[in-house]
Formats: structure tokens, sequence, C-alpha cells
């Protein structure tokens, strides 16, 4: 597992005055935990934007401050509604001795049937885990190639890789994917059974004359 790093520069403008940073591409960022006082920083947007696309919105981060050294975990992320650009992040400094729970993204491999009739259904992109910082995975991958029917189990928790030193704290049980026939399947294959009762629905046989018609024949 690579390392990943991040430069960060202490930070005196707070308060409602750091949203004069963004313009200039700089993210402020709090760094606490550890039992020190929580520091006022900012990082350079895009070079934060690397870190979290190669792992860093739950793998461990080296951050560089000012010469100073910090092992953490980006607690919390906040984006612009509309733009979708960095706003702030809170920077969780940890101990390398001691478990943490995070939340790892789920990344699906492998080939599923192509069929128009079918689709495939993601009830989870994460899954909760525990375990010691430097074994925090940037991924967890799952094979999807057993999902062929709608009749396949679908792919749970357990069924997901074992990782040494990583605990999985979601339940077992619960559904990550599953492959389902689409609606127009469904609406095609209830239309078969409509036509398939209709033609099965006969008429009953008269097997008798009533007392009426025999009398007015009479």
């Amino acid at each position: 597992m690579s390392t990943l790093t991040l430069n960060a520069k202490s930070r005196s403008i707070t308060g409602r005055r750091v949203k004069r940073l963004r313009p200039e591409g700089i993210v402020p960022v709090v760094v606490y935990g550890g039992g020190a006082t929580p520091r006022n920083a900012q990082v350079d947007g895009p070079e934060f934007e690397k870190v979290l696309r190669e792992g860093g919105n739950s793998q461990l981060v080296r951050l560089d401050l000012e010469g100073e050294d910090y092992n953490i975990l980006v607690r919390e992320v906040q984006r612009h509604p509309v733009r979708h650009n960095l706003l702030h992040a809170d920077f969780y400094t940890v101990n390398m001795s001691e478990t943490q729970q995070v939340s790892v993204p789920l990344l699906m491999v492998g080939a599923i049937v192509v069929d128009a009739d079918l689709v495939m259904v993601q009830s989870m992109d994460s899954v909760e885990i525990e375990a010691l910082p430097a074994d925090i995975p940037a991924q967890i991958e799952i094979d999807v190639s057993r999902l062929e029917t709608p009749e396949s189990p679908p792919i749970t928790v357990a069924d997901l890789p074992i990782i040494p030193g990583v605990s999985y704290i979601s339940d077992t049980d619960e559904p990550i994917c599953s492959l389902i026939l689409s609606r127009a399947a469904i609406s095609e294959e209830e239309e078969l059974e409509e036509d398939e009762l209709l033609e099965t629905d006969v008429e009953p046989e008269v097997i008798g004359r009533g007392r009426d018609e025999e009398e007015e024949e009479e």
C-alpha cells in the first residue's frame, strides 16, 4: 500500500475571512486529536483533491505541516453544494497503535451477464471496517461475476475478501449487490402469464337441459 502524503501550512486567517483563500485554490483545514491543541492550517486544493482520489477519504495520510509530521485521517470534507469545490476539511491525528473505525469504498470487479433484461442493483457503496491506521485499505474489491441470473444469491458483506488486519463491522448479512429483472422484463412476463391464463379459460360444457326447456318442448 503506497503512502499518501500532503503538505500543509499554518493558517492565521479564521472565521468568515477564510473565504478569501478559496479563490486562490487554498482549502482551510483543522488538525486535531492526539491530545494536542487543534491547529488551523491550509492545504493546496488540487493537491488535496489528488490525495482524496487516491484513497485519502479513508486511508491514512502523512501530513507535513511546516516540518512537523502528522499521521491523519480525513474525518470530514465540506464541498460547495453546486460547484462541488472544496470548502473545508477536518484532519484527525491518529495513534498508529490504536485501531480506527472507518468507512471504506467498495469497488466492483469482474464481468457480469450483459442482458437488457437484467439490472445489477448496488445497495452499498462502502463498508464499515476496523483496523490499525497503517492497515486501512484505500478500497475493497468485490467480484460480481458470480451474479449470473436473478436467482443468484445476492453478494453480502460476508462475501467480502479476507484482508489481514481488517475486521468488518457492517452486518455480515447486509446485501451489497444483486441481479434483478428490469421493469420491462417483469411486465413482459406478467403479460405472458395473463395470455396463458386466457388460453386455458374455456366455456363450461353443458351436460344436461333444464326442466323449463323440457316442459316447453312438450
